[in-house]
């Protein structure tokens, strides 16, 4: 993995030292500040991580199934471009990755306690499968890519037929689909 050239825009001066342990265990590298970490990080299934914070640089960043994270607002200031939240439940508040103008792909699958959405429109692939807790998608009409598969609590759907993609397989509560003849049902 490649090395960024930019320094990372985080809160966090110093990778705290049990994030330090957790990237180390997984990475075989010690690192010690954000400016160093490689473009893209896999952390997948890291229950331990809690601290994010010296993170919001890293480009392609794959946090799924690190339950322990719960705080991402820290990569809403950052260069983030994919970021994988998969299975990440105790995240609930994903406003502040609406203000990540870089981020273009984002996965919240599983994400059972995320209930606002309203931040992300910018996003261009938006992965919301599973994410019960989600009514209201109004916002999220500019998604290129767009998966609300087995969200139970949507109705309305209406303002996403500019999507290209748009996945309803599960959307129980979604009864009129004649504003989105693309989608999939």
């Amino acid at each position: 993995m490649a090395c960024r050239t930019t320094p990372a825009k985080s809160i966090s001066e110093n990778i705290s030292p049990e994030t330090q342990a957790i990237i180390e265990r997984v990475t075989g590298t010690r690192y010690v500040d954000p400016k160093d970490l490689p473009s893209a990080l896999i952390l997948r299934g890291c229950k331990d991580l809690v601290d994010v914070s010296s993170l919001g640089g890293v480009k392609y960043l794959d946090l799924e199934g690190c339950t322990g994270v719960v705080d991402v607002s820290p990569l809403g200031g950052g260069g983030v471009k994919h970021l994988d939240l998969e299975g990440c439940t105790g995240v609930v508040d994903v406003s502040a990755l609406g203000t990540c103008t870089t981020l273009q792909h984002l996965n919240l699958t599983w994400c059972t306690g995320v209930v606002d959405v309203s931040a992300l429109g910018g996003v261009k692939y938006l992965d919301l499968w599973g994410c019960t807790g989600v009514v209201d998608v109004s916002a999220l009409g500019a998604c290129r890519y767009l998966d609300l598969e087995g969200c139970t609590g949507v109705v309305d759907v209406s303002a996403l037929g500019a999507c290209r993609y748009l996945n309803l397989r599960g959307c129980t509560g979604v009864v009129d689909v004649s504003a989105v003849p693309q989608a999939y049902h």
